[in-house]
């Protein structure tokens, strides 16, 4: 991904170790992203299922937000405070939208690699997610809990037709919606 003349990335960790939600959020808005992609491997009790998922904000993990950011508003007057609520409520719906698009350009890209678990970007009230600022989206890469999907998931080769499958999704969604709507270039940033 650094490779590109579009797009840089930025990695949040380096290493197996944890970093809250709210870090991974504040370091993105800290380095001005445009899009935040967290990239996981998915697990589940039946070792028959396999394939992607990409998850996108929910509108209950939107609900959850404005409640908790409008509580730092109330001690405006309450003109400005609705007035406020209402532009979160905007820049949440905006950040929710953008990434669906995003998150469909990138499904189209994998269905070429592999079959898909789910064939639609699905809702979801994650942590990773809640940020109005940028659209979020969680893909889940596969099952290690199914042989051939972890088989696949430890291949090099494989790693890297999955990276460019998802840069190629990311990078038309750009070419789409971003770049032809603002005449500006656009910094992406990976987590």
């Amino acid at each position: 991904m650094n490779n590109s003349k579009i797009f840089q990335a930025i990695m949040i960790r380096k290493g197996n170790y944890y970093l809250s939600i709210s870090k991974r959020i504040e370091i993105s808005k800290k380095n001005h992203a445009n899009v935040l992609i967290s990239i996981h491997a998915n697990s589940f009790k039946n070792p028959k299922i396999s394939g992607f998922s990409i998850w996108i904000l929910s509108k209950k993990r939107i609900k959850h937000e404005v409640i908790n950011l409008s509580k730092k508003y109330i001690f405006i007057k309450h003109k400005k405070y609705r007035k406020n609520i209402s532009l979160l409520n905007a820049k949440f719906k905006i950040a929710k939208q953008s990434g669906y698009l995003l998150a469909k350009k990138i499904i189209k890209e994998l269905k070429n690699i592999k079959l898909l678990h789910q064939s639609n970007p699905k809702n979801a009230s994650f942590g990773i997610l809640k940020s109005p600022d940028f659209p979020s989206i969680l893909i889940e890469t596969g099952f290690i809990s199914n042989k051939k999907d972890e088989k696949k998931l430890n291949n090099k080769f494989y790693q890297k037709i999955l990276v460019n499958s998802i840069y190629l999704g990311l990078k038309k969604y750009f070419l789409q919606y971003y770049i032809q709507n603002n005449s500006k270039i656009f910094i992406f940033k990976k987590y």
